[in-house]
């Protein structure tokens, strides 16, 4: 009787890939916005809003290292934040020696476009996004407001009034 071995083939070498900055950058702004979208998924199933889990997120991050040094590094950081976005624009309208007025667009909203993620909304997302940066401009005395106007939103960052 003939006996038939099998030569075990070597599988190919795994060869890594090398992702472009640009896939990097893409990736980790996506995962970052999936994550703040689990924990407020993770807060409404504890029974709470997105605004308090971005009050919760703003015990747990700090704009202190600003405190004290103007309008500016905050200014560049929500700059940052928006063009990091592969599609994010971002502009001063308005400035004065207390007062910073900008708008950015929307880049976020195409991850909401087919279905919202995870369960959360456009408006859920937007709500935790921008109450965080209020809630951390208030623990270094500032004030932040913001409105969405169709595909804009209307931001406004201020020193608060010494009395």
């Amino acid at each position: 009787m003939k006996s038939f071995v099998h030569e075990q083939e070597t599988p190919p070498k795994i060869q890594l890939a090398h992702p472009t900055a640009e896939k990097i950058a893409a990736f980790a702004v996506w995962r970052v916005d999936y994550y703040i979208c689990t924990g407020i998924a993770y807060a409404k199933s504890l029974g709470k809003t997105s605004e308090e889990f971005a009050g919760f997120v703003g015990l747990a991050h700090s704009w202190e290292s600003m405190r004290g040094q103007g309008l500016e590094p905050p200014v560049q950081l929500l700059n940052f934040v928006i063009k990091s976005y592969e599609d994010g624009e971002f502009e001063i309208t308005s400035q004065s020696e207390n007062t910073v007025e900008m708008h950015c667009n929307r880049p976020y909203a195409r991850f909401f476009d087919e279905n919202a993620m995870l369960g959360i909304s456009l408006d859920e997302f937007e709500t935790c996004l921008w109450h965080h940066i209020a809630f951390m401009a208030r623990r270094i005395d500032l004030d932040f407001s913001y409105r969405i106007e169709g595909n804009l939103v209307m931001l406004s960052l201020s020193q608060y009034e010494s009395n």
